[in-house]
């Protein structure tokens, strides 16, 4: 059988019923208050700024890849394969990526070619 409360006073060493509620328990822990994002109607009249760095490596990157496959290509460095055809996928997949970096290099040497290999044969 369950006693039930009698001696039960909420108006001990407390001043406010409130007070009562709020204050920390047993196994109470520090509540972690984390900084709220702000919404976005609070930054409407602001514009995000956006870094073009991406965008400008990223071609660089390109570029450099670009002339150095022109380069390979032109001094020899870069062959192009012999795919067998018998072979399983994955025997024929490195041929291939070769063959694609070969053909790459062949534009970029007719590019080279075209534009300021002309340039430079009429100076001289």
């Amino acid at each position: 059988m369950i006693n039930s409360v009698q001696n039960l006073s909420f108006r001990g060493g407390v001043a406010n019923a409130q007070d009562l509620i709020n204050s920390p328990g047993q196994f109470a822990s520090s509540a972690q208050i984390a900084e709220l994002s702000p919404d976005s109607f609070e930054f409407e009249g602001q514009k995000k700024k956006k870094s073009g760095k991406g965008f400008v490596g990223t071609l660089l990157v390109g570029l450099a890849a670009f002339a150095g496959l022109g380069y390979a290509v032109k001094k020899g460095h870069l062959e192009k394969p012999i795919i067998d055809e018998t072979a399983g996928f994955f025997k024929k997949l490195w041929p291939k990526t070769k063959n694609l970096g070969y053909t790459i290099g062949e534009y970029a040497v007719k590019a080279w070619d075209n534009t300021i290999g002309k340039l430079i044969s009429k100076k001289s």
